[in-house]
């Protein structure tokens, strides 16, 4: 329907609402500054064309805010004479006379003044014309088209319009509500529908649809980062009106889903909202917003497995006892939850209904970036297919998006140079000094891309296994450069919309593509047979869990920064277990946390570089009792921010390694039950292997020597297997198995033990040592290791396990990219992704190392730079080898937080090929049956 002066149906809805012409004028009166921030005048205009919302708006906001306006004419005239006072209208003839533009609230009696201009309506969007129900150039314009963003209603009308015309193909529904910010012009709260739209043929065949594999976009959880909500609402239009002809051959065996989730952030922009996501009772600027209306990130508060912040509010629909009790959301999900996160509550409810989730992408934004975009591979647990999976589809879009943009990008070089300096002169800063796109993607982990990992992510959730609460989905999140809210309001800047929803189209292509292929890898062997030390101790239980009482004690303070460092203190008490603190700001900030001894152990500058995020998250496990503070202020210091500064503590006596904090005291969730061990990587990396049985077999005889019969390509062996000699065959020096790995210092003390690994090195053997294993080179005696002793093995913990530096031609970093560097993801193991760390990493003093003759793979920094260590290396002068891994495959960390399980291992696909080099294996990737790419040297 269109809009009439006066009488709305898509505008005023006074019938609907209930709100008089009396109502309207008494809540007008009464918001006046509520909406207007101080210091900016509220316009006294007023005119019979103007439609309710339009006057609303109009004499509501800041002088200089430029409203977009549609006008309607009486004759084409008008367009001169609104040419002639200084506007640029964009026109049309059809459906009616009518013109856009965008004019100030001190300008608009120029146009009221037109006599044949006969109304004046609220249109904000991308398409001038969408209130007419009129699309010239489609329903949703290409940038270069388009007079602004795409709108929330814009869209939402533009859907049903091409539902409407496409009834057979698209459905598109409501799954859920979000908080909504108040709105003033309607005098209500203002819950947004959480939108998805479902793509395939006969989208109403019931059965057919649940067969077929379902393809999720979300797009724009972040409201501020907007090609993701772009790239993909286009996207729906074009392969419907025929212009995606490879997608769309692929809708008999595909559901394309489209998942807007945080329609909060991004009507934050619409004047007729109150915007207060700080809480502080002030309103701010109406602009695209990271959060909701709640004020929280939506992108950290999904029930993930592993460690989860006390700050977030993880959303299980399952209520407290995480079963499912009922349809819909449970009636025992404490208020904290549908009070604060109703929108995730209702994306996992609706998520969990689908069968056949295959493949899928959270489309995201960020600061500059010498990546265009970035693939980021989310914090799970994956086999060797599910590796080659990922990384198949990652560097087939690399390929599609360098096609698409590389010349594009080296075109705009000089335009993202200029944006940089417009930054850099708002804020004060060197703008020149921030990067341009040197590459169009570029893909690792999470901290291997933005330098930063996570939890309670929706691409985390969504790629845990269904008995964990998740979707079991290959899921990835992409992040999009210069994407992300720097200045108060973000321009619309058609050349570098047109750049980012080109890029996001061709990873939309690529990934649905790939739903359709099947990707295998394989390990190739040589026959030779693998064993690893077996033990229980490496085995976590929530069986073995106690739990001790805790409480938290949350506090949010608001704070207005300048040039000068402001000063905001926690008081940590002896009883508290961690503190989580973040920081949202309302522009760029300098930020450090310090110790009550005055030690700063965390830092941000959102002007750095390798900035990637305008939000600030540290934790701290067993804080030192006192006063911390928080120093924040402006980036240059030439403008002021409005910073929210809120801190959780988790407070409890018990501090061993068992007893964690009760979720039901802390979040309001029962424990869910899990048994995990490292050592379960061991069948799923024997389940890869391929290639024809080379090994030879002993005739089973056990002797004074050894009692090997090693049959199987891997095989555990426990420390008093190996002590009684299981590593040899018979009295013979014959080894029977080629490879050993070990991931614990078990047996460490048992000279029969270190005695038997010694002599299968010395007799050829590969022995390769990861995690706490690494110990054991103190206690080895061979020719290799011998100079290696205690006080040259340590252990020390990082927030993850990464490699500081890499020795790139090093033969264990074969096949691997420089952009890899993390061995192992620590939140899925219920590591606090803290400051100083917790993850753990057994490491080797550099001099020691190189000294007994070892060579560098890797080095890794302890935190605050205070020491440098090898994390992992080869020793490789004689017969048999040894190679050290320090931070791979530990057991998982149980006295924090872990309400929703364990995961047994997160080894990356770094760590999982240094370890497959290391043993001197390959790796071969099949796509749809024909190899297409290997890994490693087969040795």
């Amino acid at each position: 329907m269109s809009e009439t002066p006066g009488g709305s149906d898509r505008e005023s809805r006074f019938e609907r609402s209930g709100i008089s012409r009396r109502q309207f004028v008494r809540l007008s009166a009464a918001t006046a500054g509520a909406l207007t921030l101080p210091g900016n005048a509220v316009a006294d205009t007023t005119s019979p064309k103007f439609s309710d919302l339009y006057e609303y708006v109009v004499t509501h906001v800041p002088e200089d805010y430029a409203v977009p306006t549609l006008v309607e004419l009486s004759d084409t005239a008008g367009f001169r004479e609104l040419a002639a006072n200084g506007f640029d209208p964009v026109t049309t003839t059809s459906p009616t006379i009518a013109a856009y533009i965008s004019v100030t609230p001190a300008d608009v009696d120029a146009v009221t003044s037109v006599d044949s201009v006969t109304a004046l309506r609220y249109s904000p969007g991308s398409n001038p014309f969408w209130l007419l129900d009129y699309y010239p150039d489609g329903v949703f314009p290409a940038p270069d088209d388009s007079v602004d963003f795409i709108d929330f209603e814009q869209m939402v009308d533009g859907m049903r319009y091409l539902q409407g015309r496409n009834d057979d193909r698209l459905r598109f529904y409501s799954v859920g509500e979000s908080p909504g910010h108040y709105n003033l012009f309607l005098d209500e709260a203002g819950p947004q529908n959480l939108w998805v739209a479902e793509l395939t043929n006969d989208v109403h065949d019931d059965a057919a649809f649940s067969e077929k594999q379902k393809v999720v976009f979300t797009l724009s959880i972040h409201g501020d980062e907007r090609s993701g909500a772009e790239a993909g609402t286009r996207f729906v239009e074009q392969l419907l009106a025929g212009d995606e002809p490879e997608v769309e051959a692929l809708l008999d065996d595909v559901v394309l889903v489209f998942l807007y989730p945080n329609p909060d952030g991004w009507i934050a922009r619409n004047q007729q909202y109150r915007v207060d996501t700080d809480g502080d009772g002030e309103p701010e600027h109406n602009s695209f917003k990271r959060v909701t209306a709640t004020g929280v990130d939506p992108n950290r508060q999904y029930p993930t497995v592993g460690w989860i912040d006390s700050e977030h509010n993880p959303a299980e629909p399952d209520g407290t006892d995480l079963v499912d009790d009922e349809p819909g959301i449970d009636g025992d999900v404490p208020p904290r939850y549908t009070d604060t996160v109703p929108d995730a509550l209702d994306i996992v409810e609706f998520l969990r209904g689908y069968d056949n989730v295959r493949i899928g992408s959270d489309l995201h934004g960020m600061f500059w970036s010498s990546d265009f975009i970035e693939g980021l591979i989310v914090n799970d647990e994956y086999d060797t297919d599910e590796f080659h999976d990922l990384y198949e589809w990652n560097r087939r879009t690399e390929h599609r998006v360098e096609n698409a943009l590389a010349d594009e990008l080296d075109a705009h070089r000089d335009r993202f140079r200029e944006l940089n300096e417009t930054y850099g002169n708002e804020w004060g800063f060197d703008g020149s000094a921030l990067p341009t796109p040197e590459e169009a993607y570029d893909y690792g982990t999470i901290l291997d891309t933005i330098g930063y990992t996570t939890s309670g992510t929706l691409i985390s959730w969504m790629s845990q296994p269904r008995d964990q609460g998740g979707l079991d989905i290959q899921m990835m999140a992409h992040e999009m450069g210069w994407d992300n809210r720097v200045l108060d309001r973000i321009p619309f800047r058609p050349w570098l919309v047109d750049l980012q929803v080109t890029g996001y189209q061709e990873v939309i292509r690529e990934t649905a593509q790939h739903a359709v292929r099947t990707v295998t890898g394989t390990i190739e062997t040589g026959g030779e047979t693998t064993a690893y030390v077996d033990t229980d101790a490496l085995t976590r239980t929530s069986a073995a869990l106690s739990f001790t009482d805790a409480r938290t004690r949350t506090t949010t303070r608001h704070v207005t920064v300048g040039p000068a460092p402001e000063r905001v203190t926690i008081d940590v008490p002896d009883t508290t277990r961690s503190v989580s603190v973040s920081l949202t700001a309302s522009g760029l900030i300098l930020a450090r946390l310090r110790t009550p001894t005055g030690r700063v152990v965390q830092r941000y500058n959102a002007a750095a570089a390798d900035s990637s995020e305008g939000s600030v998250e540290w934790t701290v496990q067993t804080p030192r009792a006192g006063e911390w503070t928080i120093n924040v202020k402006t980036v240059g210091g030439s403008k002021e921010a409005a910073v929210t500064v809120r801190e959780s503590l988790v407070l409890t006596d018990a501090d061993d390694a068992v007893t964690a904090p009760d979720p039901v005291d802390v979040l309001g969730y029962q424990q869910r039950p899990y048994s995990v061990s490292p050592l379960e990587y061991f069948p799923d990396y024997a389940a890869a292997i391929s290639g024809p049985d080379q090994r030879a077999t002993n005739d089973g005889r056990r002797n004074e020597r050894g009692n090997g019969n090693v049959v199987e390509d891997v095989t555990g062996m426990t420390v008093d297997d190996v002590g009684d000699g299981a590593l040899f065959r018979g009295r013979s020096e014959r080894r029977a198995v080629d490879n050993l790995v070990v991931n614990h210092a078990r047996g460490a003390s048992s000279d029969a033990y270190t005695a038997e690994l010694d002599s299968f090195v010395e007799a050829g053997g590969t022995l390769v040592l990861t995690d706490r294993g690494v110990s054991l080179l103190a206690a080895l005696e061979n020719d290799l290791v011998d100079a290696i002793g205690d006080e040259d093995v340590t252990e020390i913990e990082r927030f993850s396990a990464f490699l500081s530096e890499r020795v790139g031609d090093h033969p264990l970093l074969a096949d691997t990219r420089p952009i890899q560097r993390e061995l192992w993801k620590p939140a899925p193991l219920g590591y606090p992704i803290s400051t100083p760390g917790t993850a753990p990493l057994t490491v080797v003093e550099p001099a020691a190392f190189t000294a007994a003759g070892g060579t560098v793979a890797g080095y890794t920094n302890e935190t605050g730079g205070s020491g440098r260590y090898v994390s992992a290396g080869s020793f490789t002068a004689g017969d048999g080898e040894i190679h050290v891994v320090g931070g791979l495959l530990p057991p998982a960390h149980q006295s924090s937080l872990h309400p929703f399980g364990m995961l047994d291992y997160t080894a990356t696909f770094l760590g999982h090929t240094v370890l497959t080099n290391a043993l001197g294996h390959r790796q071969l990737r099949y796509v749809d049956g024909e190899l297409v790419a290997t890994y490693g040297n087969l040795e």
